[in-house]
């Protein structure tokens, strides 16, 4: 099932292209909504797990909200705001990458995923 292609999957992962503001399922929903009125929540959620198991999405996981989701595959790191739980790209080193992914090949490890916590400049300033 996660290989089919379908309209509904292509235009999920258009929307979750469109952005990179690492989306949570409820805002893809909302875009989709626009060129599709009857998709359904429950869709877009399946198929944004489809677009992961494929390889072509990142899910980020947020403690203490929505998961997000990232069209953007390179390896790249992220960082979570533990205030509000916006998900941004942060400066991505090589030399970590290139170890990870060594440590990664060793182990015989799937993947990999970096994600460090900081107050966003907006609660900063907020505060």
């Amino acid at each position: 099932m996660a290989g089919n292609y379908s309209v509904q999957r292509e235009t999920i992962y258009q929307a979750l292209k469109s952005t990179k503001i690492h989306p949570s399922a409820d805002w893809v929903y909302a875009r989709c909504r626009e060129k599709m009125p009857g998709i359904g929540l429950a869709t877009v959620y399946r198929n944004l797990e489809a677009l992961v198991e494929q390889g072509r999405a990142i899910k980020i996981n947020v403690a203490q909200g929505k998961d997000r989701y990232d069209a953007d595959i390179s390896p790249h790191f992220h960082t979570v705001c533990p205030v509000c739980g916006k998900v941004s790209d942060c400066e991505t080193d090589e030399d970590i990458v290139a170890l990870l992914e060594r440590e990664c090949g060793k182990r015989g490890y799937q993947g990999w995923s970096l994600v460090f916590t900081d107050v966003c400049p907006d609660c900063r300033t907020n505060k």
